[in-house]
């Protein structure tokens, strides 16, 4: 069709992110690839609704988050950390994030980016059936969950998600996709981080440069010794 654009897919990759870590970089760069995203944005939630209050504060852990992706020359073009949760009403519903999202970036197309673990639960989520017609899902693997279960838990879900094996991914009865990337690992979380900081001990898979913020602004109990 003449004059036709394919909207650009933006990823949404939530969390608290408390601290940012290698893995959460990582992921990032093999969704970017293996998706062909436009851009990816990390939304870190002012206080998310299924979680404990974080650690850290919201300002803070943007700032760790930008630091972070000064050292990521490689993805620095195509992610962003979006600061859309903090004028929004609390607990960070996903569903009002994404429809602040669709307002301020009229023509994007969105890509939720959520653990299978996650995806175990979404049906509990607020609003899911609304969240669901409005953007496409990306669940990255966790060695706690397997494809059956994940399965069973996309076909349960509003769309009836059905796999289909040409396409390799699951179609939903409202149009919208779902894509499961495999072999993707967190081989560290943010507690266990936290944790070793508590310890005074140098995380090996924290970023250099939100150590020195750590550091810096004495987050996580962390004293110099």
């Amino acid at each position: 069709m003449a004059g036709w654009t394919k909207k650009p897919v933006i990823g949404l990759f939530g969390g608290t992110f408390d601290p940012v870590h290698q893995g959460h970089l990582d992921l990032v760069r093999h969704v970017l690839t293996r998706c062909r995203l436009d851009r990816l944005l990390f939304i870190p939630a002012k206080l998310p609704p299924h979680k404990r209050q974080p650690v850290a504060g919201f300002t803070d852990r943007v700032a760790m988050l930008n630091a972070a992706l000064g050292e990521c020359p490689d993805i620095k073009d195509q992610v962003l950390c979006s600061l859309i949760e903090q004028q929004l009403p609390k607990p960070s519903y996903t569903i009002n994030t994404v429809q602040a999202l669709m307002q301020e970036m009229e023509a994007e197309q969105f890509a939720l980016v959520v653990g299978a673990d996650s995806l175990l639960e979404l049906g509990h989520w607020y609003r899911v059936e609304e969240l669901l017609d409005l953007v496409d899902l990306i669940v990255v693997t966790r060695d706690t969950v397997d494809v059956t279960s994940i399965n069973a838990a996309l076909s349960a879900l509003p769309p009836a998600y059905v796999y289909n094996p040409v396409q390799k991914r699951w179609l939903g009865n409202n149009g919208r996709i779902v894509d499961y990337l495999d072999g993707i690992a967190l081989p560290v979380s943010s507690s266990s981080i936290r944790e070793d900081l508590k310890n005074g001990c140098i995380p090996p898979l924290l970023p250099s440069a939100v150590f020195h913020y750590i550091q810096q602004h004495a987050l996580y109990g962390w004293k110099s010794n």
